[in-house]
């Protein structure tokens, strides 16, 4: 039994073929990704060599969701995007609240590593959703504009 389905199965998530190529597919994107990027990724690697339906992407992301395995990001875009919750920081008793930053230029959303703990809230008050993006330019993004204009000075423009 590989790491991911014992990962799987521990959550109460039976590890299907689709289930553990989707979960080994968000555990190694570096930004969030909407269902219709997954599906583009899928049909391009022809997973089994079949068409997966669109189904079975929102039943599978569900069932992660409900079992805390991954998050949805609405990051200003109307396009809802997805990203593996960093299970290791959460204890039974937390949620996996974190922000998020986007990028403006390139469109990607990254999940930021510093956590919000739920005890810096009031007594009696409880999160049940959390929205934190951040939004602005990325690392990578400032570089290709700083390289573009160290080119144009160097061009005389």
């Amino acid at each position: 039994m590989t790491l991911t389905e014992k990962t799987l199965l521990r959550l109460g998530i039976r590890p299907t073929v689709m289930r553990v190529k989707m979960y080994q597919y968000l555990k190694r994107r570096q930004s969030a990704v909407s269902l219709v990027e997954m599906e583009k990724t899928f049909a391009q690697k022809g997973v089994n060599k079949k068409t997966v339906h669109k189904t079975t992407f929102y039943r599978t992301i569900n069932l992660f969701m409900e079992q805390g395995l991954v998050h949805q990001i609405d990051d200003g875009t109307y396009i809802a995007k997805y990203a593996l919750s960093d299970r290791s920081h959460i204890d039974k008793h937390d949620k996996d609240l974190h922000m998020h930053f986007h990028c403006t230029v390139c469109g990607k959303t990254l999940c930021l590593p510093d956590r919000i703990s739920e005890k810096s809230l009031p007594d009696d008050y409880e999160v049940s959703n959390a929205n934190l993006v951040l939004k602005g330019v990325c690392k990578s993004c400032r570089k290709n504009n700083k390289d573009e204009e160290a080119s144009a000075v160097d061009q005389g423009n």
